[in-house]
C-alpha cells in the first residue's frame, strides 16, 4: 500500500520534509511498479534512483547535524541507523542482482516501513533539536 504524505509525517524543517516527500514518491513508484509486475524496470530505474537519493537525503541530515552541533549521542546513533538501512538494503539489492527472486516485494515493504518509522522516531528527534540550537 502506497505511502501517503500527511502532516502526521511531518518533522517540521522544511528541508528534512521535502526529502522525506521525494522518497515517498519513488517508494510509492517502486511499489506501483511491483504490482503492475514491471519488476525489471523497477531494479533497472527506480531502485538506483530511490538509493541514490536516500544517500543524498542521510549527507543532507549528516550535514545539518554536523553544522547545528546536535548532541553527538544522537548525531552517533542517527548516522547509525543510516548505515544500517544502507548495508541492508545494499545487501538484499545484491541478492536481487545475483539472481534471487521474489526479495523485490520484501525490499519495498522494508523501505516503506523503515522510512514512516524512521520519520516518526529519528527524524522528529533531529528536527527538534534542531529547531531548538537556531532559538538559542
Amino acid at each position: 500500500m502506497p505511502i501517503t504524505w500527511n502532516s502526521s509525517l511531518e518533522t517540521g524543517h522544511r528541508q528534512i520534509d521535502l526529502q522525506h516527500q521525494e522518497l515517498i514518491e519513488l517508494i510509492n513508484e517502486a511499489e506501483a511498479g511491483l504490482v503492475a509486475g514491471r519488476d525489471p524496470e523497477v531494479l533497472q530505474d527506480v531502485m538506483p534512483r530511490l538509493l541514490a537519493y536516500a544517500l543524498f537525503h542521510f549527507a543532507t541530515e549528516d550535514g545539518l547535524m554536523t553544522h547545528s552541533g546536535v548532541n553527538t549521542a544522537h548525531a552517533t546513533a542517527h548516522q547509525q541507523a543510516h548505515k544500517e538501512f544502507a548495508d541492508r538494503v545494499n545487501a538484499m539489492k545484491s541478492s536481487i542482482d545475483a539472481g534471487e527472486t521474489g526479495l523485490l516485494a520484501p525490499l519495498v515493504s522494508y523501505l516503506q516501513n523503515w522510512l514512516v518509522e524512521h520519520i516518526m522516531k529519528t527524524d522528529r528527534q533531529l528536527a527538534s533539536a534542531l529547531a531548538k540550537k537556531r532559538r538559542n
